[in-house]
This record gives structure tokens, sequence and C-alpha cells, in this order.
């Protein structure tokens, strides 16, 4: 039995919904604008190594040890999900 169930929260800046391989092209764009992935206190996935890392996550989901969300704002004309902005868990 697991205590770990995806479920997606929202606040009022932003929406935490459960990771999904669908999110890739958003994450990929959302790294893109920097170069978080090369600094040594951060942990950003690359680009390139987006994918492996949202797989990672949702094996350690499987598994009952992680909660993986997708981060997005939200739109300030629809009140619904925006663009994607990051990951967390």
């Amino acid at each position: 039995m697991t205590f770990l169930e995806p479920l997606t929260l929202t606040g009022r800046y932003v929406i935490l919904e459960p990771l999904a391989e669908e999110h890739h092209d958003g994450l990929v764009e959302a790294a893109r604008d920097g170069g978080l992935w090369k600094l040594w206190y951060t942990s950003v996935p690359a680009p390139g190594a987006m994918a492996a890392e949202i797989r990672r996550r949702l094996a350690l989901q499987e598994q009952g040890s992680m909660l993986p969300f997708t981060t997005r704002l939200i739109d300030g004309a629809t009140g619904g999900p925006g663009r994607i902005i990051g990951m967390t868990a």
C-alpha cells in the first residue's frame, strides 16, 4: 500500500500537477532559458537529459518513494493552467 497518490494542487500563482511524460517539451523549454544544469548547488537536468529525468522520477513514484509534480503558472486571463515553469517533488 502506498501513501503517495498523484494529485493536483492549485495555489494563487502556480498549479502543481502530477508529472507525466507529456510534460517533456514544456520542461525542456522551461530549462532552456539558462544554464542551471551547470550549477553545482542545484539539480536541474540539461534539456537533453530531461526525458531520462522524467522516467527516473516516475519510476521512483511507482516505487512509492517520490511524488513528482510539474509546475505551471496560472494563466492570468483564464485562471487555468498556463505555461510549464519547472518540476518539483
